[in-house]
């Protein structure tokens, strides 16, 4: 009886630890969002076609006043954008498990579709985690071309 009631306490101990040890690992991994979105700049300064045709998830969509683009068309758009110095602020960033929404304004001068473009504006950026490391899933880009 003595002997039960210990393996019966062991394996409860056993089973607690095994818990705790699950519960951890299933914990929200934090990602940089801002370190994301400063990446993804970087590389459109540059155009480092290689980091951006990585990151950009294969689903990936984009929303600019003129209309939206696949993925293959916003990486046209990368490819022909003539971008100035720009200034990245006032980051807002929500992560729920393999999601994270990153809002922020920028202050760039570039061109777009041939029209020159001066302003501060808000745009919104979504990554998601996946097998092959964090994709750029969505993009808003809420400046006006006029």
């Amino acid at each position: 009886m003595k002997r039960l009631k210990t393996v019966t306490v062991i394996s409860m101990f056993l089973m607690l630890i095994f818990s705790i040890t699950c519960n951890s690992q299933e914990q929200l991994e934090k990602v940089d969002g801002e370190q994301l979105v400063k990446q993804v700049w970087k590389a459109m300064k540059t155009t480092d076609m290689e980091f951006i045709e990585n990151i950009l998830a294969p689903g990936f969509q984009s929303i600019h006043q003129d209309g939206a683009r696949n993925r293959d068309e916003h990486i046209e758009l990368i490819k022909g954008l003539n971008m100035g110095e720009y200034v990245l602020d006032n980051f807002k960033i929500t992560q729920n498990e393999n999601t994270v929404n990153v809002t922020y304004f920028v202050y760039v001068t570039e061109t777009i579709d041939g029209n020159s473009i001066t302003k501060n504006a808000a745009r919104l950026s979504v990554f998601s985690k996946t097998t092959k490391g964090w994709k750029w899933f969505s993009h808003a880009n809420l400046v006006a071309l006029k």
